[in-house]
């Protein structure tokens, strides 16, 4: 079990992870995204601005649900592009 603590634009934000890794990401969720409550709809709202520009952002029920995909936007390390990698094939015969 992990403690953690971080500084976002509205103060500060902390609470326990499974481990040093799950800690990082929940760190890096808090300071990239938000989730608001949108009372008009009822739901929640969540955005998250990665490096570059790109953004993602949508809605949820619940708030840990907002949250969960907060955290999802941000661990897709390769989004929108798309990587092949070559293969070596032997001389068949």
């Amino acid at each position: 079990m992990a403690f953690w603590m971080t500084e976002t634009p509205e103060g500060f934000a902390m609470g326990y992870a499974t481990d040093e890794a799950e800690a990082r990401l929940m760190i890096e969720s808090q300071q990239r995204g938000s989730v608001t409550f949108d009372e008009a709809t009822g739901r929640y709202r969540w955005t998250v601005v990665l490096d570059g520009g790109k953004s993602s952002h949508g809605w949820s029920d619940t708030e840990a649900d907002a949250w969960w995909f907060v955290k999802e936007a941000v661990n897709r390390p390769h989004r929108g592009t798309r990587y092949v990698t070559k293969t070596r094939r032997g001389d068949v015969g």
